[in-house]
């Protein structure tokens, strides 16, 4: 009985955990260094706390690696497991323990590396994809420009403490939105458990998801832990409620209470929160001439905006960028520049701006009237030549003519 009771404190203990109590509109208390909660729509901030603070962001690096071996690769690549992976300064802590020359489909490494968190299937992925694992490493800092995370600096694609390997909450969160927005990563961190063809005997085969938060709340649909020394306990987090997308991030968490704190956060955002509709796909934003033409520049996707629950409608900026200038055709649906949407000094979304008709290049009518120019030159200067040599043909002929009658010949 008392095995019993135990067994059942701890369950109580454990919901009371997953789901801590707040007063309504109340923001969470986050344990962590550092937290931040964004509207994957939007690209709002719901909650902030020591945001862009660098800190070490442990196996939520993985999420650069895996979104780049999405982006980059191709599933069905057989990956080698190459000699990086005998290198304990390289490749440590948790794996799956790859032999050197084993074969695996990508598919099945990127289970590893986003459930299992295994650092040598990301070294072995990241060899594939970049070709070395600086080119890779590379590859992940280019990428990150792109996203606009620009307080993060990868050092290597697992993780692993590494002195300037850094990155921020809120850095984190513009990743987990654009990795979220891909069908394909998200398909595997909502995935609980998933087996994997080993060829080498008495080797992990069953990864399992150590984002606890996947049995806790049916809402969460994503992404990944991570935990290191110097960083501590870390995790990126992202659910749906009503049509509605969060992802959560919390950084350098002190234990445990990173998962409570985390539905916490989450519940927060979903709670007090509202996303809507603000620009439709489609609706003309400007207009930009194009030879003779005026072209009107619509949006090519939805632009959302979230608002706290009973506040003042919120206003967003929008400002135009990259315009193509000096054109003189376009097809319709042709990308012709993008629209910036701005809240405050923070830059939500890039849109592009598509032709909403065709323009037709102009007829070449001043090259064809220089070719109708050069021939009647050419035509008048061949008659000119033409009665020039008739005239001189006559002028000799009268010269005969006149010689014959002095000489008293006959005239032809």
């Amino acid at each position: 009985m008392k095995s019993i009771a135990a067994v059942f404190m701890a369950f109580v203990v454990e919901m009371m955990l997953a789901f801590p109590a707040y007063a309504s509109g109340e923001a969470p208390v986050i344990h962590g260094e550092a937290a931040y909660l964004l509207d994957v729509q939007s690209g709002q901030m719901l909650y902030s706390k020591n945001a862009d603070e660098q800190l070490p962001p442990a196996s939520t690096t993985k999420i650069m690696t895996a979104l780049l071996a999405l982006e980059q690769g191709n599933l069905q690549d057989m990956v080698t497991a190459g000699p990086t992976l005998l290198n304990r300064q390289e490749v440590y802590g948790t794996q799956i323990y790859l032999a050197q020359g084993e074969h695996m489909p990508l598919k099945d490494l990127l289970y590893a590396i986003l459930l299992n968190s295994a650092n040598d299937a990301a070294v072995a992925v990241a060899e594939h994809v970049g070709g070395t694992l600086s080119q890779f490493v590379e590859m992940m800092n280019a990428r990150a420009v792109e996203i606009g995370m620009t307080r993060t600096h990868f050092l290597n694609p697992t993780g692993l403490n590494a002195e300037g390997h850094v990155t921020t909450a809120h850095d984190l969160a513009l990743l987990g939105r654009v990795a979220y927005q891909n069908p394909t990563f998200l398909s595997y961190t909502r995935t609980k458990t998933h087996p994997i063809p080993r060829t080498t005997p008495n080797t992990p085969v069953l990864m399992v998801n150590e984002n606890r938060l996947l049995a806790r709340d049916s809402n969460v649909n994503g992404m990944k832990t991570g935990y290191t020394s110097q960083a501590q306990n870390c995790l990126v987090a992202s659910a749906e409620r009503n049509g509605r997308q969060v992802v959560g991030v919390i950084l350098k968490s002190p234990g445990g209470e990173m998962f409570s704190d985390m539905q916490a956060l989450l519940n927060y955002g979903f709670e007090n929160f509202d996303t809507s509709l603000y620009q439709k796909a489609g609706s003309t934003l400007s207009s930009l001439p194009i030879g003779k033409d005026e072209v009107g520049l619509v949006l090519a996707k939805d632009i959302y905006r979230t608002q706290r629950r009973g506040s003042d409608a919120l206003r967003l900026k929008m400002t135009l960028s990259n315009l193509r200038q000096g054109l003189d055709s376009v097809k319709k649906g042709e990308k012709l520049g993008q629209v910036q949407v701005w809240e405050g000094g923070f830059l939500l979304n890039r849109v592009d701006l598509l032709a909403d008709h065709s323009v037709d290049p102009p007829e070449k009518t001043g090259s064809v009237n220089v070719y109708m120019a050069a021939f009647l030159l050419a035509a008048l200067l061949t008659v000119i030549i033409l009665l020039a040599f008739y005239r001189a043909y006559l002028k000799s002929v009268r010269l005969k003519q006149n010689r014959q009658r002095k000489r008293g010949e006959p005239s032809p």
